[in-house]
């Protein structure tokens, strides 16, 4: 069930624009809801997720992305995902929900690890 999840956020990486979307598309099920800090409002086509991806790509090419933990609960998961390297990298948390087919519906996406304040 997590398979999705990590193909998804290892496509963040992909300097390739075709592969970035057959790793995007074969992870995530239309219809779609995406919405972290710097989106201005909800993804909610795949065709706006290509390329809001794509503009993370353009930003900040072959800064490596990847899944550090995920847990489950039915067919809803939490991710951590650290963008970057060594003491410039940055956490986040996504909160999302799969469907029977193991692919993604809705990703909502936090910046760092929800510390207490």
């Amino acid at each position: 069930m997590t398979k999705a999840i990590e193909d998804f956020f290892s496509a963040w990486a992909e300097s390739d624009a075709d592969k970035r979307a057959t790793m995007i598309t074969s992870a995530v099920a239309e219809p779609i809801f995406y919405a972290d800090p710097r989106t201005q409002e909800p993804v909610t086509s795949m065709d706006g997720l290509l390329e809001y991806i794509g503009m993370f790509s353009k930003i900040a090419p072959g800064m490596p992305v990847a899944v550090t933990n995920v847990s489950t609960t039915l067919t809803f998961a939490r991710a951590t995902v650290q963008f970057g390297a060594g003491e410039q990298s940055q956490h986040g948390q996504y909160t999302i929900d799969l469907n029977a087919d193991g692919k993604m519906t809705r990703i909502v996406g936090f910046v760092g690890m929800g510390e207490p304040s």
